[in-house]
């Protein structure tokens, strides 16, 4: 079940939400399923030490509704 990144055409919204087969997702906003499946980034598996989580978003979310770096940004900070 992957999640993907989507841009809602009636709204404008951008969101991610997790999708299932055989689902036909539709924004969280406006109900629309009338949406653009955006590029995603794969996270690469973090090595650890100190600066493991200088580019990782905050707990529960950058508070955007997408993490900036899912809509073309460098990350959170």
């Amino acid at each position: 079940m992957p999640i993907y990144a989507y841009s809602c055409r009636a709204c404008g919204e951008s969101f991610q939400t997790l999708v299932r087969s055989n689902e036909t997702p539709e924004c969280p906003t406006c109900k629309s399923a009338d949406l653009e499946r955006r590029l995603s980034l794969i996270a690469s598996p973090s090595k650890g030490g100190e600066d493991a989580g200088a580019t990782a978003c905050a707990p529960g979310g950058c508070g955007m509704g997408m993490c900036p770096a899912m809509a073309g940004g460098l990350g959170c900070g």
